[in-house]
Order: structure tokens, then C-alpha cells, then sequence
């Protein structure tokens, strides 16, 4: 028997990409899905779209709780041996479920996973993070090597209740940006690792609901606010003025070629 996962999905305002989402979830036939959408009052067509879906279990926000507070939501009701946390903007290859399980039983040690992520036309897309650092010549990771990583993606994260069971929930400090890079740094502080498996491929319509709707507009507020809250006042300003002095002089040396 097929180890039971549930799929958390946190969705806002992207309706046809939720749907393309699903489909791709259940045309993996995996026989033991429990498939859970928070949904963070959408104003679109998603909760006619979700009517379609039979084997769906739906908590409809009454308002946009922010992406950590939703997941935490659809972690308090989950019961499968395996998590997989999912965007609305991703599809998942067939064989997902097979992969994933396979590779958690020949890495004990692992805490979460995330796949490779291409863009619709099979471009390589980033999915994978160190620390924040003012280092900037530190070297990125490959996205072909399977590999122990700080941190990977909040848009397609895997791991076994285990995990959940030993890290807890997630952060609601934030309102969205960083949560992941949180959950991640609290794994690898509890002694398990954090891997990005370049040889599970997900299509990953990136940031559709910040594209899509003008309330958004707010996201880089968002995300400065969740840098300082991740990084800390000193290390934070301190990234910033170096990347703004670093914008400027490359500026000035512009203007002067």
C-alpha cells in the first residue's frame, strides 16, 4: 500500500492556474492523496473552479490571512505519513509522488526536499537558497547536482510528518517572503538537512498571484519588512547599502565609459 501525503495548497486569485495544479496532482494517480486547499478570499473564479474537484478538502478564508498563517491551516488538519506543500502556479510531473517517497527512504537524514523547477518553456528556474550573506562572491548552487542545500523554494516543499512532528508549524510573523528560508534554518537546526533534488522536474508558473492582481502591488514592502524580521536590523541594512552603493558605482562607472 501507497504511503498516505497530503497536498497543502495556499490559493489566491489564480484560478486557471489552480486548475492546471490539479489536474496535474491527480493525473499522477497516486492512490492514497489527501489533497487540502486553504483559500485566502478569492475573488476570482477558484472556489466555482474547486466544485469541479470531488476529493477536495476546502477552508475558505473569509479574508487574505497571508501565505504561513494558510499553510499552518492545512497543516493542523493533515494526516498523511508525507507533506507536500504546493503553489497553485506549479504542475507536478507524474511519476512526483513515486520519486519523492523513493528519495526520502534512501536519504534518512532528510528533513524537506524540493524539486527542479523550469519555467512553462523548460527554462531553468532558481528554486534553491543559501543564507542571506554580504559576501557577494559566495558560490551559487548548480541547479543539476542533487544536493544538501541552506534552503529551497516555499512553492513545491516535501517532507515526511516527522519532520512536522519534531519543527512544528510554521512562522506567522511574516505576511509572506521568507517563511520558507525560516522553516528551512529550523530544519537544519534540529540536525536533519535540507535537499534539492534536481532529477524531480516541476513547472513553476512563478508568482501569478502578485502578476495577476493589483492588491499585490504591496509585495516589496513585504518582503523588505520579512528580510528584516529573517536577517536582523544590523545584517539587513547592511546587505542593503551594500547592494545600493554597488548599483551606484556601477552607475557612475556607466556614465563615465
Amino acid at each position: 500500500m501507497q504511503p498516505p501525503i497530503s497536498v497543502i495548497i495556499v490559493n489566491w486569485n489564480v484560478a486557471e492556474s489552480l486548475k492546471r495544479c490539479l489536474n496535474s496532482v491527480f493525473a499522477t494517480k497516486y492512490s492514497s492523496l489527501e489533497v487540502i486547499i486553504v483559500d485566502n478570499a478569492s475573488s476570482d473564479k477558484s472556489l466555482k473552479i474547486l466544485k469541479n474537484y470531488a476529493d477536495l478538502t476546502t477552508i475558505k478564508n473569509s479574508l487574505n490571512l497571508g501565505f504561513p498563517k494558510a499553510v499552518n491551516q492545512g497543516l493542523k488538519i493533515a494526516t498523511g505519513d508525507y507533506i507536500l506543500l504546493l503553489n497553485p502556479d506549479t504542475q507536478l510531473p507524474k511519476d512526483f509522488f513515486i520519486k519523492a517517497i523513493a528519495f526520502a527512504k534512501s536519504h534518512p537524514d532528510m528533513g524537506i526536499m524540493g524539486p527542479k523547477f523550469t519555467d512553462p518553456d523548460g527554462t531553468a528556474q532558481g528554486s534553491i537558497f543559501k543564507e542571506p550573506s554580504i559576501f557577494k562572491n559566495i558560490p551559487k548552487y548548480s541547479l543539476d547536482v542533487v544536493s544538501q542545500v541552506d534552503a529551497i523554494s516555499g512553492a513545491c516543499m516535501f517532507f515526511p510528518r516527522s519532520t512536522f512532528d519534531k519543527v512544528g508549524l510554521f512562522t506567522e510573523k511574516v505576511f509572506m517572503y521568507y517563511e520558507d528560508m525560516d522553516y528551512c534554518r529550523r530544519i537544519r537546526n534540529s540536525g536533519l538537512k535540507v535537499y534539492y533534488n534536481s532529477e524531480t522536474i516541476v513547472v513553476h508558473e512563478h508568482g501569478q498571484s502578485a502578476k495577476k492582481n493589483p492588491e499585490a502591488g504591496d509585495w516589496r514592502g513585504y518582503l523588505w519588512q520579512s528580510s528584516l524580521w529573517y536577517s536582523g536590523p544590523i545584517k539587513h541594512y547592511l546587505m542593503w547599502f551594500i547592494s545600493w552603493t554597488g548599483q551606484k558605482f556601477q552607475k557612475l562607472l556607466g556614465s563615465n565609459t
